[in-house]
């Protein structure tokens, strides 16, 4: 499953049995998802859900719990802590034992990148200071914050590539998916320049080559 699909460049070349598509506003036609289906055979068994994921873990349970459990789940939507946060609880409700979180934008390359807003074109309004056009936001609080509450139960770590990959693992399925709210508030007032040298401890950043380690 990705959550964050938007041109599907990430999604339609993936070959697996059975994949789910969750945005609010696709990039790609239905010619596209038919050009496709012939590049990738996989993608005949596609199914596109094209709202918020908010909406599509509320509304659509029922599908989830006859799909069955998922063995990947690619986080890419709405760069921000909260947003981040709720898709990764959200998706520890479904990911399979083995199976693997992976989020977007963990490890963001400088202070304008991971400058809070509540879009890109928000933050591209800023007129930030070393503003590159990139925009990771603050969605690394959220490994912080399952680091933290969840120590015993997760195994969370942070690929140092493509903006950062965070890469989250069950260690065990007992745990309660309750929002801390006064865990969030403390984490929230992060600043990203106070931290940028504890960044290894915060995200248990590892380099490319130590990929198999952590898997």
């Amino acid at each position: 499953m990705e959550i964050g699909t938007f041109h599907g460049r990430s999604f339609f070349p993936l070959k697996c049995k059975s994949k789910i598509a969750v945005d609010p506003d696709f990039r790609f036609s239905d010619k596209d998802k038919r050009e496709w289906k012939l590049k990738n055979l996989c993608n005949f068994r596609n199914r596109y859900f094209e709202k918020t994921s908010d909406n599509f873990f509320k509304e659509d349970k029922d599908f989830l719990n006859n799909f069955g459990k998922i063995d990947l789940i690619f986080i890419d939507g709405l760069h921000t802590f909260r947003a981040s946060l709720n898709d990764a609880l959200n998706s520890l409700k479904y990911i399979s034992v083995c199976g693997f979180i992976v989020m977007h934008d963990c490890y963001p390359p400088h202070k304008a990148a991971a400058t809070p807003a509540s879009s890109l074109d928000d933050a591209e309004e800023m007129n930030l200071d070393g503003w590159t056009g990139e925009w990771c936001g603050d969605v690394w609080k959220t490994i912080v914050y399952l680091k933290e509450k969840y120590g015993n139960s997760l195994k969370v770590n942070t690929l140092n590539a493509d903006y950062g990959l965070g890469i989250i693992q069950m260690e065990n399925s007992n745990f309660d998916l309750e929002i801390d709210q006064e865990l969030f508030d403390r984490i929230t007032q992060m600043k990203y320049e106070e931290v940028t040298d504890k960044f290894n401890e915060l995200l248990n950043l590892k380099e490319v080559n130590e990929l198999e380690l952590i898997l």
